[in-house]
């Protein structure tokens, strides 16, 4: 028999989000990240630790939905500190892009279609004090398009994924 905590577990609590480490390519510290397997809820949400220098996205993308992303530094005695340098890049629908370096926390508002990336975590001061990356993405399933292929959709492993929304 479901009880109305049974339900309320199912759909709206979601506490089995641990990302192991190592397990993403390049996070080497344990991250949590709520995919939305069932698309239900139309939000996407991760928050890794980057502990080492990596280079997080290669190459432009835009998704046709909004996005926010929240640098954090890791140090919980200096939360106004970032504790690395983060560069990302932002542009518009011709292709013009900036560069952007990140040296505090900071939070950046991606609108549906706008052209961004790369994006590099250049250097970490301090790997026992990682910048958080946390990622929201404002739709039930991830995807991005290359801009030179605006009509394929890809998932976050740049596989082409078929447009069924």
């Amino acid at each position: 028999m479901s009880t109305l905590r049974d339900h309320l577990m199912e759909k709206h609590v979601f506490d089995n989000l641990i990302v192991p480490e190592g397990t993403l390519g390049g996070i080497f510290g344990a991250g949590f990240i709520y995919p939305n397997p069932n698309g239900e809820q139309g939000f996407i949400t991760s928050c890794l630790p980057i502990c080492k220098p990596l280079l997080m996205e290669a190459e432009p993308v835009y998704h046709d939905f909004d996005q926010m992303c929240l640098f954090l530094g890791g140090d919980a005695a200096h939360m106004d500190q970032l504790g690395g340098v983060v560069t990302f890049e932002l542009g518009d629908e011709d292709g013009h892009m900036e560069k952007f370096e990140i040296t505090k926390p900071t939070m950046i508002y991606i609108k549906k279609g706008m052209i961004h990336c790369p994006l590099d975590f250049v250097e970490i001061f301090d790997e026992k004090k990682p910048i958080y990356f946390q990622d929201f993405t404002f739709a039930g399933v991830y995807r991005r398009y290359r801009p030179s292929e605006p009509d394929q959709p890809y998932n976050e492993h740049f596989e082409p994924i078929e447009k069924t929304w």
